[in-house]
C-alpha cells in the first residue's frame, strides 16, 4: 500500500472526503490532501503530524511505513495522549535508480519529478540529515552495493569541502565521488576510491571534472546504513 492510500483508507474509516478532512486535521482547503491523492504523492512530516494529532487512535508508524496495524492498541493510545513523544527525524528516500553509461555506476533519482520512495528515520546517527539514496555501483569501495547513503545537501557551494564525499548532481547524470579542487575555479574534480585498472594499467574509475554550473545539487555523505547478516542495521559515518 502507498502512502497515499493509506492516507484514503484513514479518510475512509472516518467516513470523511478531502474537504471535511482537511478541515478536521486543521489545513485551511483541500488542495494538499487533494495533490497527495491525485497526483500519487508522499505526504509531508507535518501532514502525517497533523493526522496522528486529531486522530491519536492512527499509528504515526503506520501512516508513514505501512508497517504495524493501522489502529493502536487503547492502552497505546492513551498513553500517547499523556505521554510526549519525540519527533522522528524522517527523510526522504529516492531508491529509483537508472544506468548511466559505464563502469557500473548508478544513480538514484531525486528529481522534482521523482516522488521519494519512502520516508526513513534517520536516527540519532544522522541528525543533519536532510535526504537519504540506495547507493549503486563499485567505484566507491567504502559504500556497500544496496546501502543507503544518507545525506545532507550543501547549500553554499564555496563552503565544499576537498577530500570529503559528496553525491553531485547534473542535468544528466548523479554520482557519489571524492572531490577535490578543479583544474581551475570554475571546475569540481570528481575521484572514485575504488583504484582497479584495466590490463594496460588504465584506471577503470577515472577522475574527471565536473563545472561548478553545470551542478544542480551536491549532497554531503553524512555515512551510510547496511543490512547485515541476521537483519542487523549497521550504521557507518563517514570522514570527519
Amino acid at each position: 500500500m502507498q502512502p497515499y492510500e493509506r492516507i484514503i483508507k484513514v479518510m475512509d474509516y472516518f467516513g470523511l472526503n478531502k474537504n471535511s478532512f482537511s478541515e478536521a486535521i486543521g489545513i485551511s482547503n483541500n488542495v494538499t490532501i487533494g495533490r497527495i491523492i491525485n497526483e500519487k504523492r508522499s505526504p509531508s512530516r507535518s501532514t502525517l503530524e497533523k493526522i496522528v494529532k486529531r486522530f491519536p487512535e492512527i499509528s504515526y508508524d503506520w501512516l508513514l511505513t505501512g508497517k504495524d496495524p493501522m489502529l493502536k492498541s487503547s492502552s497505546q493510545s492513551s498513553e500517547n495522549l499523556l505521554t510526549p513523544v519525540k519527533p522522528a527525524k524522517v527523510i526522504p528516500l529516492y531508491d529509483d535508480a537508472m544506468t548511466i553509461g559505464g563502469a557500473n555506476d548508478y544513480v538514484a533519482e531525486t528529481g522534482s519529478a521523482y516522488a521519494p520512495t519512502e520516508y526513513i528515520d534517520a536516527g540519532d546517527w544522522f541528525r543533519d540529515a536532510t535526504s537519504a539514496i540506495r547507493h549503486y555501483g563499485d567505484s566507491m569501495i567504502e559504500y556497500p552495493p544496496g546501502c543507503i547513503l544518507a545525506l545532507k545537501e550543501v547549500q553554499d557551494r564555496r563552503l565544499i569541502i576537498p577530500g570529503r564525499d559528496y553525491v553531485i548532481e547534473t542535468s544528466e547524470y548523479r554520482v557519489t565521488k571524492r572531490v577535490q579542487k578543479g583544474k581551475d575555479t570554475e571546475h569540481i574534480a570528481a575521484y572514485s576510491t575504488n583504484m582497479e585498472t584495466y590490463p594496460d594499467g588504465r584506471q577503470i574509475h577515472e577522475p574527471f571534472d565536473i563545472p561548478y554550473k553545470s551542478i544542480t545539487h551536491i549532497s554531503l555523505v553524512l555515512g551510510y546504513v547496511v543490512k547485515a547478516n541476521g537483519g542487523t542495521m549497521v550504521y557507518s559515518k563517514g570522514k570527519e
